[in-house]
């Protein structure tokens, strides 16, 4: 075994800013308030979602609840299959080839704090099974080790994967997740709480402009209703990411939809109904879904023009054909 370069991530109390779970849905009001009420108890949490819905900001946001010790945060998925158990457990010194030190885990690191495993069903098998026996005797010995240490730890883990599917196919065991759920949170998608994602733009508008001392942006009627019904699969993190790019990227303040990224726009004509009235000739149709496309490409006629499947030529020429090439 090989020394691994994985680096968790820990954050001692109070040296960072209360976690900011930014939302003005029900949903998601509710769900804090029983984050609150769990954060008093030392019960296990495990918080399921889609990529990107804020798992590790709620994990962290329980950690702050509970004022206690360390917080450290280990991505199960991002560690390889034989290391994983040595970055949890830590190893003596000669305990391997390359061993030259002892070395604490992240159980030992989390020690009187919160331990927070993200993506669990990831995690072997082999190493769910000792990560149980951890979890409920608060003892473990290092890799290559005799004596047993006792640690005191608050366990939250979380996973993108559906529960009753990783159970069945054997990536998470059934015991580990009963023992690790003891509370269960879900975060539902961006998408299934749309009137949220104003209240995110302004809060990332906000606070990225400020980060790249950039003017604040603003977005259009036309862009925040282009913004407002993409369905968007990355969830807040890829809401966050698309404001930072537009940060960065735009010459001016104000967003309009030609400054959206491609596939927005597309998707938003092509989820917008065209209503094509009986009798309309070829050409009618074709005009229509050329104000169409125009029109949720915020007036840019080279996206329009991609959109369509058509080259910009083709497209000036229908414009000029009707008096509106300019």
């Amino acid at each position: 075994m090989e020394q691994s370069t994985y680096k968790p991530q820990i954050d001692t109390l109070n040296d960072r800013d209360q976690p900011l779970f930014i939302s003005n849905h029900l949903l998601i009001r509710d769900l804090l308030k029983r984050a609150a009420m769990v954060a008093r108890s030392n019960a296990s949490v495990l918080i399921t979602g889609e990529s990107g819905t804020g798992k590790e900001v709620l994990a962290r946001y329980i950690h702050d609840e509970s004022q206690n010790g360390n917080f450290v945060a280990v991505n199960c998925a991002a560690l390889p299959r034989d290391v994983i158990d040595n970055e949890l457990f830590g190893h003596e010194k000669e305990a391997f080839t390359g061993a030259v030190s002892k070395k604490p885990g992240c159980f030992e690191m989390a020690h009187e704090g919160t331990l927070f495993l993200d993506e669990i069903a990831e995690m072997q098998p082999q190493v769910q099974a000792k990560l149980l026996r951890a979890i409920e005797s608060k003892r473990f010995r290092r890799l290559g080790g005799t004596e047993e240490i006792e640690v005191d730890v608050r366990i939250l883990s979380a996973t993108n994967r559906d529960i009753p599917e990783a159970i069945a196919s054997g990536s998470l065991r059934e015991d580990v997740y009963y023992r690790l759920g003891v509370v269960e949170f879900t975060l539902p998608p961006l998408r299934e709480r749309k009137s949220d994602i104003p209240v995110l733009l302004d809060h990332f508008a906000t606070s990225l402009s400020a980060q790249y001392d950039k003017p604040r942006l603003t977005f259009s009627r036309d862009a925040l209703e282009i913004l407002t019904e993409y369905r968007w699969p990355g969830n807040v993190r890829e809401l966050r990411n698309i404001v930072e790019s537009l940060v960065i990227t735009s010459a001016g303040s104000e967003i309009e939809p030609h400054n959206l990224p491609e596939r927005l726009a597309r998707e938003h004509a092509i989820r917008t109904a065209i209503t094509i009235p009986i009798g309309s000739t070829i050409e009618e149709v074709e005009w229509l879904m050329i104000e169409h496309t125009l029109r949720a490409a915020g007036g840019n006629k080279s996206k329009a023009a991609q959109i369509l499947g058509v080259s910009r030529k083709y497209l000036y020429d229908k414009l000029r054909d009707r008096g509106k090439a300019d």
